[in-house]
Order: C-alpha cells, then structure tokens, then sequence
C-alpha cells in the first residue's frame, strides 16, 4: 500500500495515533473496569467533596491563616518580618 506524505511512515513505524474506534473500546473498557471492580469507596469523603465541606474545618482562632504544614517555617523565619 503506497500512501502519499508521512502517513506511510507511520504506517511502516507503527502509530501511536487511535482512531475513533479504538479510543471508544478504550474508553468502554475502562467505564466496565470501574464499574464492575469492588473498590472500598469512602462515600462519607467524596458527600463532604461534593458539599464544598473540607475535612478539617478552620480554626476561627487561628490569627495568621497558616495552615498547620506550614507554621514551623513561619516561626522559623517569623524574625526576618519584625521591625528592630
């Protein structure tokens, strides 16, 4: 088969590319995977996730906003942001 430009080049290379058909029986094949697969889903999680809800909730006394990772290298450098 003689084709015309890069196609035979791919052709002959074997492409990557996926055609329509390909990428839909991909695609059903994965939905099936997640669907049928028994997964241990934390349901309670993904509602707080969907109601906008964080798992930790802010602490209203916490003057800064630093979130807890964080607030060793605020003491750490806190001295750098003082006036002498």
């Amino acid at each position: 088969m003689i084709l015309g430009g890069n196609a035979a080049i791919d052709e002959a290379r074997g492409s990557t590319h996926m055609g329509r058909g390909r990428a839909k029986a991909k695609q059903t094949k994965v939905a099936r995977d997640l669907k049928y697969r028994s997964v241990n889903m934390d349901l309670e999680s993904l509602e707080r996730e969907l109601r906008g809800e964080s798992r930790q909730q802010e602490d209203p006394h916490d003057e800064d906003g630093l979130s807890d990772e964080y607030a060793d290298l605020a003491e750490k450098y806190a001295h750098y942001g003082e006036e002498d």
